[in-house]
């Protein structure tokens, strides 16, 4: 449900990109970008499912994609290096709507939530087994 719920928030955010036309990256752009690289994480995505698929338990990898998830989205959304990403700049103001920006930044905080609550309920899992 939380893996679910964090690909669906992915798929919305990575949209979003698009729409703004800003910080995205190739296919959608001439340039290969940050965003470009972060559409591997359906590749991550895949595996997970067909892993659960086969019937593995996949608390492990769940815990690992979602702390790399959330590393990578703190880095580029909220550390103010090279050509980030910051919420309030790129993405509430770049639609020129409050209620078009605040909707982006609320599948911000989605994406992040989700994430963040996947790698808390992994590592319950993970724990309880052990």
């Amino acid at each position: 449900m939380l893996a679910t719920a964090a690909t669906i928030f992915s798929v919305l955010h990575h949209a979003d990109h698009v729409i703004r036309g800003n910080h995205s990256g190739w296919p959608f752009q001439e340039n290969v970008t940050p965003f470009t690289f972060s559409l591997l994480i359906y590749a991550f995505i895949l595996l997970g499912i067909y892993l659960t698929a086969r019937g593995h338990s996949i608390a492990g990898y769940h815990l690992f994609v979602a702390v790399a998830g959330l590393l990578l989205i703190s880095f580029v959304h909220f550390i103010p290096v090279w050509d980030h990403e910051a919420p309030m700049e790129d993405i509430y103001a770049a639609y020129g709507s409050p209620s078009a920006g605040l909707f982006a930044l609320v599948i911000l905080a989605g994406l992040i939530i989700s994430v963040a609550l996947l790698a808390i309920f992994a590592l319950k899992t993970l724990r309880a087994r052990s």
